[in-house]
């Protein structure tokens, strides 16, 4: 049978519902209270192992900086011996960062999480901007040249001119 597992600590519902597949094992497989206690310690302790596996390997790689940011935050409540200083938190966030960003923020030697958070922020923010600035610019562009397309007058072929203005020297 296979163990059950806790995943995503904090939420009641999920908690509860382990803790009532736990209690259902423990009818089918009477034990002690301290056995009850090391078996739901150690699948809490399986849980955490991954999740702390998973901050020590985890690299930006195809991800924003803001989503990046979002994992990295979600991984450190299972890891706070890992940034309780904010300098190692800086350093350990610089280091999952794409080599192109890291080598920028590397040059800077930011003493806070929240100054190496603010400068990987800053340029991909700047190039979204710019990115829809461009989009806009064409629109606009493109917007303006086919109405002024649309406004000139088709020459039909056929010449309705009058003889007097025929006659008219060009001025």
């Amino acid at each position: 049978m296979k163990q059950p597992t806790f995943h995503e600590g904090v939420d009641p519902l999920k908690a509860k519902a382990w803790v009532l597949v736990i209690e259902k094992l423990f009818e089918v497989f009477p034990c002690l209270k301290a056995q009850k206690v090391r078996l739901a310690t150690f699948t809490l302790e399986d849980e955490a192992r991954r999740k702390v596996a998973e901050f020590e390997g985890l690299k930006q790689g195809n991800l924003t900086v803001a989503k990046y940011e979002a994992k990295f935050t979600k991984l450190t409540k299972f890891t706070p011996h890992m940034v309780d200083i904010d300098n190692k938190k800086a350093r350990k966030f610089e280091c999952g960062l794409r080599n192109d960003i890291q080598e920028r923020v590397n040059l800077l030697n930011l003493p806070t999480y929240v100054d190496v958070l603010d400068q990987t922020l800053m340029p991909e923010t700047n190039m979204a901007n710019r990115s829809k600035q461009r989009t806009d610019w064409k629109s606009k562009r493109h917007g303006f040249f086919s109405k002024k397309g649309s406004s000139k007058k088709q020459n039909t072929g056929s010449s309705t001119t009058s003889s007097s203005s025929r006659d008219a020297a060009p001025t």
